[in-house]
Formats: C-alpha cells, structure tokens, sequence
C-alpha cells in the first residue's frame, strides 16, 4: 500500500487512519461502526489503554469506574450449538465471540478502531518485510504455561499445518518464525502491510495464541480450550450453556492498576429461537444478548430498561442456489462434505439453478430494499453484490450503493430470463429452501416476491446444528446462507467460491457447487497483487462474473441488534464481538 510506509505500522498503536485503511484494504473497514439505541457516549469503561469495552454507560455509572464490581452476568446467546471454540477453527462469528474472552492474541482493535497491544505490547518492522513483537512478561495460559515468544511462535506454526483451517490463508505469507524470550520475529516472503490486521485477536484470528495442549487430544482442546484471557472456560453442557470464570492470574489491569475482568462470570445460555431470546431480554432472564432480530430490537427503542446497540459486523446474506449435480463431482463433493455418501437423487432429474439465467432470475425477483425494510426493520442494508460496505476500498471501486454490475430488482427482466431457459408454466418454477428460524422473516419477503414473477418456494426451517449438515448434503435446490467479509476479500472467496482443490484448500465451503476455473484463475491473479488499484481493477472483473453467473443470490447486509439490561456496562462490541473485559454488572 503505497500510502502507508513502515513507520504507520508499528507499535505499541496504530492510529485510527491507518488502522481503517488496513482493515479496508484487508476487508474488514468499518467493522465497528455502531447505530441504535443508548445515548451516545464515549464508550464507558473501554478506554484506548485496553480497548475491549465499549458499551454506553449506564446512568449513574458514567463510565468512571463506580459501578460494582463483580457478579456473574447471564448472557444469551442466538445458537442452538457452539461447535468450535479452537480459534484455528472458528468459522462463525457466534463462535468468535466467545474465544475473544478466552484467548489472547498478538494484537485487538480497541473501541476507537485502532489497533494495539494484546499479548505483544510493542511491534516494530525493521525491514518492510519483517515485524518483531515484544510480548508482554508474566502471561500464562489457564494451565499454568507461560505465554511467551515461543508459544506464540507454535501457535503460528501450528495453524500453518492446518491445511483445512479457514484462516491457514493468512499466514502463507510467513517465511520464518523467530522466538527469543518474549521477542518474536516473522519474516514475511514479500512486504504485506495487512498482515498486521491478521494478527488481531477475534476479528484476525491468525493472531489468536494458543497452548501446545491443543495438540494433545484436539477434540477435547475444542470443547474445553485453555487460552491465557481474562475468562477460563469451567463448565459446558453441549446445546445449552457455557460457564466462563474469571481467571485469577490474568495478566491485564486496566488504566488505575485495577485487576481485570471485573466480573466473577459469565454464564452463558443457548438459545436458538428469537421469540424466546427476546422473551429472556423483555423478562429479565438474560442481562445481555449477543443477538436479537430487527423486529425486536425495533420493540426495545425507547424504552428505559433495554439498550440496543447494532453492530456492524461486515456480515452478508445471501440465496445459495445448486448449480450442479452433485453425483457428477462424486469424489470432490465428498472431500467438500465430509460424507462418505453422495445424493443420487438429482439423476435424471431436472436441476433448473443449473442454469445460470435462472440465477439471475432469481437475483432479479428480489426487491432487498423492501427486504431491508420488511423483513429486517431497517437494521440492514440492501446487498446488491457480495462486497459489503465493511470492505471499504473495493465496495467504493465497485459503484457504492449503486455498484456497476450489480443485482437489482427487475421483475420484468427475472420473467423474459425465465422465458428464455423454457419456465413459463404456472407456477414456472417450484424450489425447495433450506434455512435457519433467524431467516424465515427474510425468506418469507423473498417468498412473495418471488410468487410475483411465477416462482413457488417452500422453506424447510431447521436448527443450526442439522441445519449445517444438510447444507453439504446438497438436497435442496436453495440455501439460504450468509458469512462476514474477511480480513481479506480473497480469504473468503477462495473458500466459498473457488474451484475445489483438496491440495490448497480451495472451494472448502462450496454451497453452491459453482465450479469455474475463469473465476479461480481471477482469484489467484487477485492474491498476488500487492497493489490495491490493481487488485480493485481483477475485482472488477470478479464482480461482474459473479453477478453474470449468480451462484450467490445475495439479499442483505444485516446489522447485529444487541441488547443490554439495566445495570449493563463495558462491553466492547466493536466488530461485532462481545467482549466481557470490562463488563460491569451493577449489583
């Protein structure tokens, strides 16, 4: 990145400017950028010397440290299950947010979007292609073992052999590690200013730290990890609660030499259906709610004994549609899924999303501005292509609001495409729609919408955690699906979209089943640019091939409703997480 020389990366802060520009250039801009309920404020009780708070103080607190003290805070959470808790291989910011409580990384964004010291204190880049981390001394994990420079250097390495990890991605680029104490050194193979945003704890990921215990019974390391946070994971009951206690001989303190975290716990309750987490919020059962839908949070304005605060987590919702058979691609479907058993029930059959005018019929029949209105509330905004605002440099150079090519609303157009593949029956099309209860308002929208221009959907609502096996066994015509925008927009394309190569990882997530070698062969000229109007000139071109061939029906980019009860404060939810650093619970 040309405007940002070596001096703007190091430590012990990078100052907002820059920080943005990383982010964006890396896919994550505008990650922390709040809207909704409360009264403004700076913040409370995070403060950019540790920047995990970040929640509006409750009146009478102010954000000045005269709220109580510990307590156990009882939080909600919108999930049936929490599958992994290893941050090498968190795929779902439900995950994410729990981990960033658990663990420590390298580095965090603290609540005014600027990237500080985690475990490492200070950074320097002697060399644009080198930066060395001085880690702070006395940081141990939950066991015991000290966090140190050649903990962090086995944490890096170790995610450098996962070869299925969704975020291995980010630390291709690293040529060497070095540990000396609590010096770590990472050479890189070529200048990479964002690799700094990789190394953040939570929204980075790469940068998290863990012990050598992972390797030891992984399984086990999953379902109760050992990180070195300011919470220790004591308890779980698969599908129903985690307890998380602070950790006694956690490191952090905040600015006046106070012992952090502030509370005893967090108990963490599951819960799968919006109605019933609204109900916990409205009745009191729950103190906070990592999500609540728009049409609840719209309930909560204006009243006085729930805050909302709606995050944006660069998050994407999107239409899946099949665009192969299955059976056809046997033995990458099983490398994708993981089943040994391929559907069969595709042969013979007509497979209409097959064809890409279809698609783009389908892309054509939603009116996502009503969607953002109707379904969310106007806590989303419409999503005309995958690249989200929060990608702010490539969201910019495709068009804004208005990109160019994009997926529009045109009924007319989505009824001669149909025309034109041969659907012109009553109904023209009957699909079948797998989805999760959070989508059925969304769906129910696009259901309308889409009976407007002759196109019948049924939705099959499922929990989370049949929901996620059914969509690789590739059995409905349409998923309803969604992600976040990466650290980098090709972290994330590689894994959903690229042509499947078990070797590299490639196409690992496919819900589509889009195999197109044009689009892989853009992706990879995308990586290998370091220049950024170079690489928005190929995403251009991706762009445009994604509206063309639609494997992606996108809807929204949702904003994430989270509520806080009276007494609530210090949570730091910038890019979308919950951190519990700082929390206070008014006794």
């Amino acid at each position: 990145m040309d405007d940002i020389d070596r001096a703007d990366l190091e430590g012990p802060k990078i100052d907002r400017r820059t920080t943005v520009k990383l982010l964006g250039a890396a896919g994550m801009a505008g990650l922390a950028g709040c809207t909704g309920g409360g009264d403004g404020g700076d913040g409370g009780d995070g403060s950019d010397g540790g920047g995990d708070g970040g929640s509006t103080p409750t009146e009478g607190d102010g954000g000045d440290g005269s709220a109580s003290t510990g307590g156990t805070l009882t939080a909600g959470w919108l999930t049936d299950q929490i599958e992994f808790l290893d941050p090498h291989k968190v795929d779902k910011g439900t995950q994410i947010e729990i981990h960033s409580n658990i663990y420590n990384g390298l580095l965090k964004l603290d609540q005014d979007v600027q990237i500080v010291g985690d475990a490492a204190q200070d950074w320097s880049l002697p060399d644009d292609s080198t930066f060395v981390f001085q880690l702070a001394d006395g940081i141990t994990f939950h066991n015991g073992e000290p966090l140190d420079a050649a903990a962090a250097k086995w944490s890096l390495e170790r995610l450098q052999g996962m070869d299925t990890s969704p975020h291995v991605g980010k630390v291709t680029n690293v040529d060497e590690i070095e540990a000396d104490g609590t010096e770590l050194t990472v050479h890189l193979s070529q200048p990479y200013a964002p690799f700094v945003s990789f190394m953040l704890r939570g929204p980075g990921r790469a940068g998290t730290i863990v012990p050598e215990v992972a390797a030891e019974n992984p399984d086990e390391f999953n379902r109760m990890p050992v990180g070195s946070g300011p919470f220790e994971l004591t308890d779980r009951t698969s599908g129903e609660s985690l307890t998380l206690e602070a950790y006694d001989d956690y490191w952090e303190t905040d600015e006046d030499g106070n012992q952090l975290p502030y509370l005893d716990g967090v108990e963490i309750d599951l819960i799968p259906e919006p109605s019933t987490m609204w109900s916990a919020v409205e009745g009191g059962a729950v103190d906070f709610a990592n999500l609540i839908t728009g049409e609840f949070a719209q309930q909560a304005e204006g009243r006085d004994d729930i805050r909302i605060e709606a995050a944006s987590s660069g998050e994407w919702s999107c239409l899946a549609p099949l665009c192969t058979n299955p059976a056809d691609h046997e033995e990458t479907v099983k490398w994708i899924s993981g089943f040994d058993d391929v559907t069969q029930q595709w042969n013979g059959e007509d497979i209409p999303t097959s064809d890409a005018r279809v698609r783009r019929a389908l892309a054509k029949g939603i009116d996502r501005e009503a969607i953002a209105e109707r379904a969310w509330f106007g806590y989303a905004e419409p999503a005309h292509t995958l690249y989200s605002p929060a990608i702010g440099w490539l969201y910019d150079a495709l068009g804004g609001e208005e990109p160019d090519p994009g997926q529009f609303y045109d009924p007319e157009g989505a009824e001669e495409l149909l025309d034109e593949a041969g659907y012109t029956g009553d109904p023209r099309l009957e699909l079948d729609v797998l989805c999760l209860p959070e989508d059925e308002r969304e769906l129910t929208v696009v259901q309308d919408q889409w009976s407007d221009i002759g196109i019948e959907a049924e939705l099959n609502i499922q929990q989370q955690s049949s929901y996620w096996d059914n969509t690789y066994r590739y059995q409905q015509l349409v998923t309803a699906y969604g992600g976040a925008a990466d650290v980098d927009p090709w972290m994330s394309d590689f894994k959903q979209l690229g042509y499947p190569d078990e070797e590299t990882g490639e196409g690992a997530w496919q819900r589509p089943l889009y195999f197109d070698e044009e689009f892989s062969e853009l992706l990879g000229e995308a990586h290998a640019s370091p220049d950024l109007e170079n690489r928005a000139e190929i995403y251009r071109d991706i762009n445009a091939k994604l509206v063309e061939d639609a494997p992606f029906v996108m809807t929204t980019f949702p904003l994430n409703p989270k509520s806080f009860g009276p007494g609530v404060s210090g949570i730091g939810v910038q890019a979308g997480l919950s951190n519990f650093h700082r929390a206070r619970l008014e006794q």
